[in-house]
């Protein structure tokens, strides 16, 4: 974990254990090996196992992380399950939402969404969409099913495709664009 240890200050309302469970309570930052956090809030948290169920933390370090009906601003972990929850940045191995499931940016190896929404997706291997939502995905294999997206950039794409956006459009598009963004450049620059 990265979470500085040293900076441990139980005055301050840090807690530090092998096994942590904060129940209708919160703290400041919490180090330990497993940490449960049910309806309480804390600022961070750097463990190896974290449960949060309807609660809130700012920030997760952590190999494990399961979140139920609970938020999390920044999470960075090697496996993620979420069901009921949102989340700001995921950044992980292996990402499960479940129902109900927000994230704004996810960027991991492997992603599945099942009933849920996630605007950007970035994944190194497979991205996989069970009646899910996502603005843009990036992955080498997207698989869709019953699922909404908007933009994917991806070796391959499996399942009901509809392409909305035909090449020569996209190529009309980008070209425009970057004639657009090259007058910007030229004007700001006769202003210096």
């Amino acid at each position: 974990m990265t979470t500085d240890k040293t900076a441990f200050d139980a005055a301050a309302g840090d807690v530090r254990g092998e096994t942590v469970n904060l129940r209708n309570a919160s703290a400041r930052d919490v180090y330990a090996d497993s940490v449960t956090i049910t309806m309480g809030g804390v600022r961070d948290v750097s463990a190896d196992r974290v449960t949060v169920k309807q609660a809130g933390v700012r920030t997760v370090e952590a190999q494990e992380v399961l979140i139920k009906q609970g938020g999390v601003g920044q999470l960075s972990a090697e496996q993620v399950e979420l069901a009921g929850a949102g989340v700001g940045l995921i950044q992980a191995a292996d990402v499960r939402m479940g129902p109900s499931c927000s994230v704004a940016v996810t960027l991991a190896d492997k992603v599945t969404l099942e009933q849920s929404a996630a605007p950007v997706v970035v994944a190194r291997h497979d991205v996989s969409l069970e009646q899910s939502a996502a603005v843009a995905l990036v992955a080498n294999r997207v698989t869709l099913n019953s699922s909404l997206v908007a933009l994917a950039v991806a070796e391959t794409v499996e399942g009901a495709v509809q392409v909305q956006v035909k090449p020569h459009v996209a190529a009309l598009f980008g070209a425009a664009l970057g004639a657009a963004l090259g007058v910007v450049v030229l004007i700001g620059r006769r202003g210096k």
